[in-house]
């Protein structure tokens, strides 16, 4: 009976550990990893990675979710933001459209979009770089970022734009007039 026990106990540790280590390597997969999210980076990726490990470990030391200017310039402001989105399931489309909301305030409020093209239906992962300016953009708000197909999300992220702004002196002057109509 103990010997019994113990070879189902040795047979299911066995298992697990052969199916764990299965899905620890599929989990690798970059598309896996990163399902249904939209990853911005700091800089362009490279084309190609050694592994999809080394893919998904790049990911996560690049990605970020505060973008600085690239030009900032009193009331003009500029974003280069590179991404790439990742699927859950293969697009079926050769469009996809991203869209912008500003989430600052708590609620969904849509200020941009724009039509993207794929190269080639039934892939995972569609990387590309946008540049965002004001006035639609400004800086110290927090965005919303998704990938949609056919009406449907299927991936987003946020992010906040950083930068300097308006600057204000915090001196106020009155003329005398206003200073006398109290």
């Amino acid at each position: 009976m103990h010997r019994r026990l113990g070879l189902f106990l040795a047979f299911s540790v066995l298992t697990s550990m052969v199916f764990g280590f299965a899905r620890d390597s599929e989990a690798a997969k970059p598309e896996d990893a990163f399902a249904g999210k939209i990853v911005i980076t700091k800089n362009r990726m490279p084309m190609r990675f050694a592994s999809p490990g080394a893919f998904t470990a790049a990911l996560q030391k690049a990605k970020t979710d505060k973008i600085w200017p690239t030009e900032e310039k009193g009331e003009n402001g500029k974003w280069n933001i590179e991404y790439i989105a990742f699927f859950k399931s293969p697009l079926n489309d050769s469009e996809i459209q991203v869209k912008f909301f500003d989430i600052t305030a708590g609620e969904k409020k849509y200020v941009a979009g724009d039509p993207q093209y794929t190269r080639e239906k039934g892939s995972r992962i569609f990387g590309s770089s946008i540049e965002l300016a004001k006035p639609e953009f400004d800086v110290r708000k927090h965005y919303m970022m998704t990938v949609e197909t056919r009406g449907a999300v299927i991936a987003s992220t946020t992010f906040w734009l950083l930068g300097k702004g308006e600057t204000h002196s915090g001196k106020v002057e009155f003329s005398d007039a206003d200073a006398r109509a109290k």
